[in-house]
């Protein structure tokens, strides 16, 4: 069990042991993971990596095979219905009833989920304006386009005031602009909703989540903080060296990591990447490549340079 000295009052989503597979591929391998209320994680992870498969299961959609998953203290194989109620769930492809009009779609739902009916009509208003869709609200879906689906998708989502919202690729496919409207409005909501958010999207998990849990073969391969992740890359800049003709990689490898202030070495895309603890040397480390180097740069450490460290 990953522990993160949490009080057992704080946990609103608690998984335990998870374990699923789909014939001989183990999508979840014992994952076990705490999320506090009012917490917004992050979970990033390569392709196939289970992020998908545990949300699902989160919300009552596929069973585990083995394992648990507690909602405010209230497991899914106890209750499922009573959970369903208490999340909104956006999935990364949403299905849209085309021929509904905006404002009927959100009824529907609103209607389905139980929102008493003195105040659909206001709840309804008060998404639309949210997510920037009044105007459209007596447009047809199939006249949107897909940053407008996506905005329509995350107001049906939250149609039923949801104690806890996951967000599956909420951004994937979006125009710039459309893209930074969701994620001013997720972030609008932090500290009001426990959120979880799935992403590939780097830079996204930085500024949005609280924690960032990194999956990769069904385990949680590490979680903590944006600034506790980066800190992990061993350094306070990382010196990325291009090389041309490069015939000896390992070689190079060995003689970086004699540096004093070389606290780690991988190589990238036919690029160096070098964790420096501090700067002093890098002048030394650039002439150790002589006249082979095609560009230099250097850049603070980022969550994809956890990413590319952490997933191998």
């Amino acid at each position: 069990m990953v522990g993160f000295g949490m009080d057992s009052n704080e946990v609103m989503i608690k998984i335990e042991s998870l374990t699923k597979s789909f014939g001989r591929i183990k999508a979840l391998d014992d994952l076990n993971l705490e999320i506090k209320r009012g917490e917004l994680l992050g979970i990033i992870g390569p392709n196939g990596a289970g992020k998908t498969t545990a949300i699902r299961m989160a919300c009552c959609i596929l069973k585990p095979d083995f394992g648990d998953i507690k909602i405010d203290g209230i497991s899914i194989h106890e209750d499922p219905i009573r959970i369903k109620s208490m999340i909104g769930y956006l999935p990364e492809e949403p299905n849209l009833y085309e021929r509904f009009k905006a404002k009927d779609l959100l009824k529907y739902f609103a209607e389905l989920y139980g929102v008493p009916k003195n105040d659909i009509n206001g709840r309804i208003e008060y998404l639309l304006e949210l997510v920037g869709m009044t105007e459209r609200k007596d447009d047809r879906i199939n006249t949107f386009s897909k940053g407008l689906r996506q905005r329509i998708s995350v107001a049906r989502a939250l149609v039923h005031d949801p104690e806890i919202i996951i967000l599956d690729e909420p951004t994937m496919g979006l125009d710039p602009a459309t893209a930074n409207s969701i994620r001013d409005f997720v972030r609008n909501l932090k500290g009001n909703k426990t959120m979880i958010l799935c992403t590939h999207y780097m830079a996204e998990a930085d500024s949005l989540c609280d924690r960032v849990a990194i999956l990769n073969k069904g385990k949680i391969i590490d979680v903590g903080t944006p600034s506790y992740l980066k800190s992990k890359i061993h350094g306070d800049v990382i010196l990325k060296v291009r090389i041309q003709n490069l015939d000896d990689v390992n070689s190079y490898k060995e003689q970086i990591m004699k540096f004093a202030s070389v606290a780690a070495v991988d190589f990238v895309d036919e690029e160096y990447l070098i964790s420096l603890k501090y700067r002093d040397e890098i002048s030394e480390i650039v002439e150790l490549f002589g006249n082979k180097v095609n560009s230099i740069n250097t850049k603070e450490p980022t969550l994809e340079d956890v990413f590319i460290n952490t997933v191998k």
